[in-house]
């Protein structure tokens, strides 16, 4: 049952917040005409039934995706073929980024092989991985059935569909955070269930903390952002006043820290581009924008909510009919309620959706030049908190069979636009984008060049990452990529190797206007062959043309050449 008691003393929610009555209510409503039947006869008061709908919604959510990315893009990412490019070793840091999201993508493309189908279903099972996270939180705040809703409400976020797609860091760290904070939920509720929960088991969870803490930092250095907000909801909860409580912390930062060794170990070497790129980073110049943190803030919180809108959109349309749908029901019988959990796992709730973004406008506020996609976990919440908007509504199994058409219809409209933007869109305006990119052809046409000039197969292709990438991943060998010829970004391009295997060395016309790289401009000075390739960038007679410069390496010693 809700109390008018608050957490603790002196912390009440917002005005506004404060539920009216009783959050969750019994689902069944007087007289046959009133009840609302769901898909596959299932019933919104039974829990299990729940379970089988959000399992069912989730699996939806991945295959849809997965797939129509896979039909609508000719070529995915730049993240994605960045992450295929990393994956060819497994290291504790790479140029950019810690390496968990690589490790990641490596898994599944070992399991699945090494294609633009992979990437997409890796980056769509962290978000599914994170809403099965989300939903275990929901199932301890509300009910099954709103728990369901409250997913259905998450997965209508643009972080979570159309960029769900996209294999980056920002993504993939997505399903370590959902862990982490119902791991800490999980923690600190222990804290205050001595009779029920052994000493052993609560350290147990403390373990499992300081574990997802450190995934979530190997994901992405902006884990900082949650570790501080899940700190700050911990000093105001009245479960963590012990100094048992305050040890399982101090053992989660144990274990996050020495899970975390190598990695810093990584970043500390003498002449580690970690930090350097974090630095730029976090000062702005990793990004052709010239603007200052002001206008940088501004532009976080206007494309936040740009973000955002289509769970806003979703949320106001179930309101609508739920409101319509109201009018020409049946009175209904009295709510029954159903027991509520107390006060303070909402306030966990209102912690974790307002605070990351709150606190990360603070530090732009402070002068660092945010970047707006930092905030692609930010919003893993959004959904549970916006039941509190649909805290009045007590006939359940309405407000689920509505919330499961409105949100399904909205996410088919999301991916219909994903895919009228994809190849299908820029080739219908001869338009050269990502999407339609012709790798394909590119990486063929590339593959019988290698054939007539070398004796050798391709192990080596020499390039910027998108471009080289590429070809790698559609090349018949797949050769592995010297991203720019730096040893620096490619780690797992060994000395020597460029000699004794020869290489594929790919430079677009474009980016010959500028002055090529020093080591790119030497490399291309020793080649044996040389050439250029065109081709049109789409199936359109109009379309422009990608021009590749290409050049060989001859192989100086075969038979050293790793296979």
């Amino acid at each position: 049952m809700w109390t008018n008691r608050p957490a603790m003393p002196g912390l009440e929610l917002p005005r506004g917040l404060q539920p009216a009555g009783p959050i969750d209510s019994a689902s069944p409503t007087s007289g046959p005409s009133a009840k609302q039947v769901l898909p596959f006869g299932l019933d919104a008061a039974n829990a299990q039934h729940m379970a089988w709908l959000t399992w069912g919604f989730m699996a939806f959510h991945l295959l849809m995706w997965t797939v129509l990315a896979s039909l609508s893009h000719r070529a995915p990412p730049w993240d994605n073929v960045e992450q295929l490019v990393w994956q060819q070793s497994l290291e504790w840091g790479y140029y950019k980024h810690p390496p968990f999201p690589t490790w990641w993508v490596y898994g599944w493309t070992s399991l699945l092989g090494r294609s633009m189908w992979v990437t997409f279903f890796a980056a769509q099972l962290s978000v599914v991985l994170m809403q099965l996270f989300i939903w275990r939180i929901a199932l301890l705040v509300t009910t099954p059935a709103r728990a369901f809703v409250s997913v259905a409400l998450s997965s209508l976020l643009i972080y979570h569909g159309v960029h769900g797609i996209m294999a980056n860091h920002n993504t993939i760290q997505l399903m370590p955070v959902g862990l982490l904070l119902w791991l800490s939920l999980l923690a600190v509720r222990s804290q205050g269930q001595a009779g029920q929960v052994s000493q052993m088991e609560q350290l147990g969870r403390w373990i499992l903390v300081g574990a997802a803490a450190a995934l979530c930092l190997l994901s992405k250095y902006s884990a900082l952002i949650w570790l501080a907000v899940i700190g700050a909801w911990m000093l105001q909860d009245h479960r963590m006043r012990s100094w048992r409580a305050w040890a399982g912390v101090g053992l989660a930062l144990l274990v996050c820290a020495a899970l975390m060794l190598p990695h810093i170990d990584w970043l500390l070497r003498d002449g580690s581009p970690g930090l350097a790129y974090a630095d730029r980073a976090v000062h702005g110049q990793n990004d052709a924008d010239d603007i200052d943190h002001w206008g940088r803030l501004f532009k976080f919180l206007v494309i936040q909510l740009g973000r955002v809108l289509p769970l806003l959109i979703g949320l106001g349309l179930l309101m609508a009919w739920l409101k319509r749908g109201a009018k020409t029901t049946a009175a209904e019988a009295p709510a029954q309620t159903v027991a509520a959990e107390p006060k303070s796992e909402w306030t966990f709730v209102l912690f974790m959706t307002l605070g990351p973004v709150v606190l990360t406008s603070l530090v732009g506020v402070a002068g660092v030049r945010l970047g707006s996609a930092w905030a692609a976990t930010f919003f893993v919440m959004a959904g549970v908190l916006a039941l509190y908007v649909l805290r009045r509504q007590s006939a359940t199994d309405q407000l689920v069979r509505k919330a499961l058409w409105v949100c399904v219809g909205m996410e088919l409209l999301l991916a219909l636009g994903m895919v009228i933007g994809g190849a299908w869109g820029a080739d219908r305006i001869g338009h050269a984008a990502r999407s339609n990119f012709p790798a394909a052809r590119l990486a063929r046409k590339l593959d019988v060049v290698w054939k007539e000039h070398a004796r050798t197969p391709l192990r080596v292709v020499i390039g910027e990452t998108w471009l080289a990438g590429n070809v790698s991943v559609r090349s018949k060998t797949q050769p592995m990529v010297f991203i720019d010829a730096d040893p620096q970004k490619s780690p797992w391009i060994k000395p020597h190797m460029v000699s004794d295997c020869g290489a594929l060395l790919v430079i677009d016309r474009r980016d010959m206007a500028n002055p090529l790289d020093p080591r790119v401009a030497a490399l291309l000075e020793q080649a044996s062959s040389t050439g250029t390739l065109s081709l049109p960038w789409s199936r359109r007679g109009n379309a422009p043309k990608l021009e590749v410069q290409w050049a060989i390496l001859e192989a100086k010693n075969p038979s050293a050449c790793p296979l």
